[in-house]
Parts: structure tokens; C-alpha cells; sequence
């Protein structure tokens, strides 16, 4: 990117930057003419074509009235019009508060999308890019609400599972998304102010619906716990490998859930103690396919198993 100004614009202002690597302008800030843009290319989008901007607004500030929406275009100058927007983002600046131990400013980003004529160019990376050089200069901490399949990409983009229910509580809105931090940012727990959600939350959790979907529900969020931790694990080699094998043993698990050679990991193995024992997060994703912890090996008890390796296997794939 070239001469960032290194500050955001005034609210209701926009600012142009060129991106010579992609070759296309990037408009960012919260102009009415951008909030309108990116509005029509997300509702346009296969991904978000339901999104309510209006409704998005009035969960965003229900009880978080200093909260700002920030949206972002990335622009191919050789077309015209609608045609030009390649790549579109939309982020949540929460500025911080006296009551906030952290001191840290927030940003979350809320949506990006790139259209179909652009992917693979590196474009929605190049605007995640941007958040993350914004988050820098203005002492922020950069998280992003992600759906439940594309955790494991954002894992690969340096986030981890936000640990903190009660910033959980504030900041995920939405009820089919999860919270994840940047790993180089430090630990923010919210403040005092922040136990309404909080409490909100629990008394929805505690009514329930159906006993299946919170089960379901449970899976779910165990599985981006441990990929989450998995993808913590501080080296990189370490990570790819145990990665590796934990999806072929997922993988084997879902093919042939029969076979007892596939049900049981001994820990005494060499390759099960480098790339299982030794790796953050590995024993989790073992337990979330289906392994249990029996002392010296990690054996499946369960004959119905194979639901839960497909799943696992599959997000191991993303």
C-alpha cells in the first residue's frame, strides 16, 4: 500500500489510498456514499446477500451507543460503477473507556466479501491487511466475527478464539458467530459495564430451544476451541505436521469408523508423542472426532463416530 496517512478520516468522511501490488483503490472510512456502496455489494454477495444493515445497526448498539460502523471498498480504476467495486468491508471501531483496564481500542471486523470476478487475487486479504495496519496506528486491538466454517481460515491469518466470555458477551452479536482475537494483540477483558451481555447471554443459554441443536451447538464450539488452540501451537513445523495427521486420522475414522486400528493412538508412539502429545491443541481435536484420553492411549468407544470425524476432518481441510 502506498502513503497510508496512518490515521482513520473524521466520521462521516471517507479517504482514498492506491494499493500498487493489486493495482486498485482503496476507499475507506464512513461516508454516506461508501456506507451505501458497500451496503449494495454486500446484499449483492452470495455470502451476505440477507443482510439487514439497519437491523445489523440496532443489535450493534443496543446497550453500546459509542460503537461506529467503518466500511471499506477496494476499487479496480479501469471499470466504472458497480462493476468497479471488487472487494468490500465492513468493521466495527469500539473506542475505549475510562472503565477499560486494557486501554486498547477495538476493531472488528464485521463482513468481507470479495466478488466473484475478483477472487483469487488476494484482494479480501489486502483489506484484512488494512484493518490490521489501522488497528496498529491507533493502539487497537484487531478481532473479527467469523462463521463457524471459516474459523479455520481466519485461525491461518494469526486469530485465535476470543477466550474472554464476558468481551464475548459484548461484542459477538450474532447468534451463528464466533469472536476471534489476533494473537500478537494483548488480553483484553472488558469492563464492569460489560457483565449485561454477559448476563443477557447466560439467561438465553439457560431457556434453550432444543436439547439436540444445544448439543450440536456444543460440538461446534469445542471444535473451534481446539482448532483455535491448535493453531497457537508457536511453531509453525510442528503445526502444519500435527495438522497433517490429525486430518488423516480423521479422515480414516470417516472412511472405515470400524477398523480398530483407526480407533486407538498410543502416546508411547513416536510420531503420536512429536505430533499429538508435544502439540497445543492436538489432544482437543482428537477428542472433538471422537478419541477419549484412556491414560497411556486415546481409544474411541463410540460405534456411531463418523459424523464427528467428517466434521472435523472438514474443518482440518479449510
Amino acid at each position: 500500500m502506498s502513503a497510508w496517512s496512518g490515521s482513520l478520516p473524521p466520521p462521516g468522511e471517507e479517504r482514498s489510498e492506491f494499493i500498487e501490488d493489486k493495482g486498485v483503490l482503496l476507499r475507506h472510512g464512513s461516508s454516506l456514499a461508501l456506507m451505501a456502496l458497500v451496503s449494495t455489494a454486500l446484499n449483492e454477495s452470495d455470502e451476505f446477500g440477507e443482510v439487514d444493515p439497519e437491523d445489523d445497526w440496532k443489535k450493534w448498539t443496543e446497550g453500546r451507543p459509542e460503537l461506529k460502523l467503518y466500511y471499506g471498498a477496494l476499487i479496480d480504476p479501469s471499470r466504472d460503477g458497480a462493476d468497479a467495486v471488487a472487494c468490500i468491508l465492513r468493521a466495527v471501531l469500539d473506542p475505549s473507556t475510562p472503565g477499560r483496564a486494557s486501554g486498547r481500542n477495538r476493531i472488528i471486523i464485521d463482513y468481507v466479501t470479495t466478488r466473484k470476478a475478483f477472487r483469487g487475487k488476494g484482494l479480501a486479504s489486502a483489506a484484512v491487511s488494512f484493518v490490521e495496519q489501522a488497528a496498529a496506528a491507533t493502539g487497537s486491538n484487531c478481532y473479527v466475527l467469523a462463521l463457524e466454517e471459516s474459523c479455520t481460515y481466519w485461525m491461518g491469518q494469526g486469530f485465535i478464539l476470543e477466550p474472554s466470555r464476558r468481551l464475548t458477551a459484548r461484542l459477538n452479536v450474532f447468534p451463528d458467530t464466533h469472536l476471534l482475537r489476533r494473537a500478537a494483540d494483548p488480553p483484553d477483558e472488558g469492563e464492569a459495564s460489560d457483565d449485561q451481555f454477559l448476563e443477557a447471554r447466560r439467561q438465553l443459554e439457560e431457556e434453550g430451544s432444543d436439547s439436540g441443536e444445544d448439543e450440536d451447538e456444543d460440538e461446534g464450539e469445542a471444535l473451534v476451541i481446539a482448532l483455535s488452540l491448535l493453531a497457537s501451537h508457536p511453531d509453525a513445523a510442528e503445526r502444519d505436521a500435527s495438522r497433517a495427521l490429525l486430518l488423516k486420522a480423521a479422515t480414516n475414522l470417516t472412511n472405515d469408523p470400524s477398523n480398530p486400528k483407526y480407533r486407538r493412538l498410543r502416546k508411547q508412539n513416536a510420531i503420536i508423542a512429536a505430533k499429538v502429545v508435544k502439540v497445543t491443541g492436538a489432544p482437543e481435536v482428537l477428542a472433538c472426532m471422537g478419541f477419549e484420553d484412556a491414560g497411556d492411549e486415546w481409544v474411541v468407544r463410540d460405534d456411531d463416530v463418523w459424523q464427528r470425524a467428517a466434521a472435523t476432518a472438514a474443518a482440518l481441510k479449510m
